[in-house]
């Protein structure tokens, strides 16, 4: 009996040693959470500066309205460069579009994320604001002509 309580608590002293050597050496102080970034959303209006051909990945948009992010885009340089990837979503007319169908001075809302980390740390050191990935651009066509609405009696 004796020799059968010695194992069971030398056992037990063993998993619990066992367990305590795989924990978790700091809650929030290991590596892989420096690599996490909090998105912040970026919108810009405005009027498509060139016209892309199938297969670019990138436009230039003439920002006219954002969010408080796209307005520092805005301010850093007008034309601002949109980066494009094989995620980004395009519509035009209320369907579904592509790149190429985008066209020059056609009024556009772009839709993005950067890293909010990226953003602080550009501001603070005056550096380069991080490259904008569209996720969303929505193409209203060009500014409706209202030069000829008006009648005069």
């Amino acid at each position: 009996m004796r020799l059968t309580k010695l194992v069971t608590v030398g056992l037990a002293t063993a998993a619990l040693a066992a367990s305590g050597a795989t924990a978790d050496p700091g809650h929030g102080n290991s590596a892989s959470h420096a690599s996490h970034c909090a998105p912040a959303p970026v919108q810009l209006a405005g009027t498509l500066a060139n016209e892309p051909a199938t297969g670019d990945t990138l436009f230039q948009l003439t920002v006219k309205r954002g969010n408080m992010l796209g307005r520092l885009y805005a301010k850093a340089g007008n034309p601002v460069t949109v980066n494009v990837d094989t995620k980004t979503r395009y519509r035009k007319d209320g369907a579904a579009s592509t790149v190429d169908a985008l066209a020059q001075n056609d009024r556009a809302l772009v839709f993005a994320k950067v890293c909010r980390a990226d953003v602080k740390k550009a501001r603070q050191s005056g550096g380069t604001l991080p490259a904008l990935t569209a996720r969303l651009v929505l193409d209203k066509g060009p500014k409706p002509d209202t030069a000829g609405d008006s009648t005069t009696n």
